[in-house]
Parts: structure tokens; C-alpha cells; sequence
């Protein structure tokens, strides 16, 4: 159902349709979910029919508008897909029993593709909803692929629906939808000759295909009755990486872009130097760990060119990070630190003892961990916090910020991804 919760004042029909409404049809043409609601109203709408009170209402137009102003009670305005894989890299089975609910349920719906960015399987998806995605030409489309041959994608997603997934790009690409694709590297599984058949695969479904990313799989301790994975070493990853920059540099002079990127978390465990800024072109799978420290450094240095200082006083502060880019951002800070000589900002890289010590990147840091490794440290007059630690103020293992406030005795500030947010943390603690 598509129950209107709010009419926004600069809305059109504010007279004609009212909260608790719900939205029948849009131009005569009826609305199943959100993804009807966006298309029928980028057409222009000239005309909302809505149930009232078991009534049905009509509300008309004079002029068509693109944004009737309407906001709902659930925003799919449907009910959610879940996922019907068995993933045997899949996260969230491999979360400990004790997290909120909420965490342990596996989204696979491809509406949110559209809207936020998620990559989906192909795996639920019916005919209607091939023919959906064709007609209204959902773009960009987001796929989890992992491998290209069919046999292997059914053992690795253990769904036999998965053998489609290439089959079905294939049809996008067809039909001219915009697709960007992500590859979970697993040692043994789909590295190697079947990384490289499926880049070739892949590379055929240029432009449509405007990126891939190729992420090394994350694994934690809590892997009890699963398939037995590990995670790459050190010359693996540098293997890894010079297998995606020799493919990469052939489609730069075949097609003229890349077209796939390894995760920044390669060459950081592989020890290589990450590339430059401009080579990851258009920064489709930032999303995906793919150019963000390359971003963050180019940030940087661009705020120091023309930030006036901010601090007036001397200030000392705490940062944390994840183990990963702990030497990353002591080099960031101690770039700062040249310009502003009256600010002290000590970075503190925590050990995931939560997930397990194979899980080093900073946005699955929790709580606890942070409190054990901090306490009785002097962290002076602040501790700044990544906003992609938390979820509604609150750490993965349900500790809030303000739990940690007290247990650290200490005053947190949160800071937005990015170099942006991480300056803006800091010209706020100097303000304070």
C-alpha cells in the first residue's frame, strides 16, 4: 500500500489529497510500488487517485507537475525482497547470535538499485521484473556478479537461479540500461582463469558496463558450518591487483576507459602504492572501497591550499580508524599538521576483536572495542568518530555514543565520510 504520511506544503494537490490517503493510481496508470510512482511522475503528473476512507477520490491538475510533494509511510511502498542465496561469502552469515534483529536481514531487492545504490543478484528477479527494468529504463543498475560462468555462480550464491546472471546482463545491455558490476574475490573460487574469463565476459557488455570493482572477500570469526574460505595474502593481493591493472590497461586502449578497478583495501594489504587520483576516471564504485583514500588525499590537499586557519587556541584531539588506514591517516594528520602547528591529533587504528582480527576496515569497528583499546588513554579534549561506524548514533554491537562518552570520559564528535567531514570535525572542536 502507498499511504501518504505527509503532504509537503509546495505541493500542487496540498487541498486535494491528505494524510492517510492511499495512492491508487498516478495519470490513470495504477501504482504497485515506489518504482511505478517514480517513473509515472517523471512523465509529468496531471492527475493523483487516491482511497479515502474506502472512497475513491480524484485529484486533478491544470498543469502537470514532475513532484506532487507526497511523502510515504513506506517508502517502497511494497513490501521489501529478501535474498534467496546462500552466499557462501555472504556477511551476514557470518554475524555473531547476540546482534538486533535487523542486522541479520539479507536485502536483495532491485527498486533499491535505483535508489540507493545497493547491488543485487538477479537471482529473484521475475519476468515482469526483467520487463520493468527494460521498460522504464532503470538506471544506473547495480549487479553483484562474482563470476560469469553459470555453473560456478550456482555453487558460490548455491541458487539455481544464479546461472542466469550473466544471460540477464547481457539483456540490459541490450536494451541499453546503464550497468555497474561488483566481483567478492574468494581464494580458489572465482580468482585466477575465472577472474579473467569473466572480465572478458564482461568487457563485452561495454558501454551499458560503465564499471566493475573487485573486492577481496571479508571474512569474521564467526564462521562455524560454512564453507571453509580464507582471505588473501599479502603477495596475493599484489598478484590480484597486477591481474586488474594489465586487463585494465587493455580496455583503456580498446574501449578508452578502464572499466575495472581493484578495492583500495588490495593494495594497502599488498603494499603498493594506490593509484593516481585521475585514473579512476568517473568514480562510479567509490561506494565500493574503490578511490576513496585517493580521494581523501586529493581533499586534503586541496582544503590546506585555501582553509584559513581555524584554530586559535592549541587544541589536542583523538581519531580513530581502522587498522587499514591507520598509517594512511597519521600521513593525512601529519599533512595538517604542517599548516595548523597549534593542533595535536593522535590517530588511533582499532583491532576488530568484535568480527576477528581479518576484519580491518574502519566502518565495522564497534563499540566495545573501541572502549577496551582506549581506555586510560589521554585523548585529549575530543575523539572524532567516523560517521560510517554508526548506525542511528549507535556502534554495530548496539553501543551508543554516548556509552562510549562516558566510558572513555571524553567529549566525541562525529565526523561525515570524507576529508570534508574529518576538517569540519576538527574546525568544530577548535570552535568548542
Amino acid at each position: 500500500m502507498a499511504i501518504i504520511r505527509c503532504v509537503e506544503k509546495r505541493s500542487p494537490f496540498r487541498k486535494k489529497v491528505l494524510p492517510g490517503d492511499d495512492l491508487i493510481a498516478v495519470n490513470g496508470v495504477p501504482i504497485r510500488d515506489f518504482l511505478d510512482y517514480m517513473y509515472q511522475t517523471s512523465l509529468g503528473v496531471t492527475d493523483l487517485t487516491v482511497c479515502r476512507e474506502g472512497k475513491t477520490v480524484s485529484a486533478v491538475l491544470k498543469k502537470p507537475t514532475e513532484d506532487p510533494g507526497l511523502e510515504f509511510e513506506n517508502y517502497l511502498m511494497d513490501k521489501q525482497r529478501s535474498c534467496k542465496n546462500k552466499c557462501i561469502f555472504c556477511f551476514i552469515d557470518q554475524l555473531p547470535p547476540t546482534m538486533r534483529e535487523t542486522m541479520y536481514y539479507k536485502d536483495d531487492d532491485f527498486r533499491l538499485s535505483l535508489v540507493y545504490g545497493n547491488y543485487v543478484t538477479l537471482t529473484n528477479l521475475t519476468d515482469e521484473d526483467v520487463a520493468r527494468i527494460i521498460d522504464m529504463k532503470v538506471s544506473p543498475f547495480n549487479v553483484s556478479i562474482h563470476t560469469t560462468n553459470p555453473e560456478l555462480r550456482v555453487k558460490m550464491m548455491k541458487n539455481p537461479a544464479a546461472a542466469k546472471g550473466f544471460e540477464l546482463m547481457q539483456r540490459f545491455r541490450d536494451a541499453d540500461i546503464n550497468l555497474r558490476g561488483q566481483i567478492v574475490l574468494c581464494p580458489g573460487w572465482n580468482d585466477g582463469e575465472e577472474l579473467t574469463r569473466s572480465l572478458k565476459d564482461l568487457k563485452t557488455l561495454h558501454p551499458q558496463l560503465s564499471s566493475i570493482s573487485v573486492v577481496p572477500v571479508g571474512l569474521t570469526r564467526y564462521r562455524e558450518g560454512l564453507e571453509p574460505l580464507r582471505v588473501y595474502t599479502p603477495e596475493e593481493c599484489k598478484a590480484i591487483v597486477e591481474q586488474v591493472e594489465e586487463f585494465a590497461e587493455e580496455c583503456l586502449k580498446d574501449l578508452g576507459t578502464r572499466l575495472v578497478w581493484a578495492a583500495d583495501e588490495l593494495y594497502l594489504k599488498a603494499g603498493l602504492p594506490l593509484p593516481e587520483f585521475d585514473s579512476y576516471e568517473e568514480f562510479e564504485q567509490l561506494e565500493n572501497g574503490i578511490g576513496m583514500i585517493s580521494t581523501f588525499e586529493r581533499e586534503i590537499n586541496d582544503l590546506m591550499s585555501f582553509l584559513v586557519q581555524p584554530f586559535t587556541l592549541p587544541i589536542r584531539v583523538s581519531s580513530i580508524t581502522g587498522k587499514i588506514t591507520e598509517d594512511f591517516m597519521r600521513r593525512m594528520v601529519a599533512k595538517i599538521g604542517e599548516k595548523y602547528t597549534d593542533l595535536q591529533c593522535d590517530v588511533y587504528g582499532i583491532e576488530n576483536h568484535f568480527f576477528g582480527h581479518d576484519v580491518t576496515v574502519t566502518g565495522l569497528i564497534t563499540g566495545q572495542d573501541v572502549i577496551s583499546q582506549l581506555k586510560g588513554k589521554e585523548l585529549g579534549d575530543y575523539l572524532l568518530i567516523p560517521d560510517v561506524m554508526l548506525r542511528d548514533d549507535k556502534f554495530l554491537d548496539d553501543i551508543s555514543v554516548g556509552d562510549v562518552e562516558r566510558e572513555l570520559n571524553v567529549k566525541i564528535l562525529v565526523s561525515e565520510n570524507g576529508a570534508e567531514g574529518f576538517a569540519d570535525a576538527l574546525s568544530r572542536a577548535a570552535r568548542s
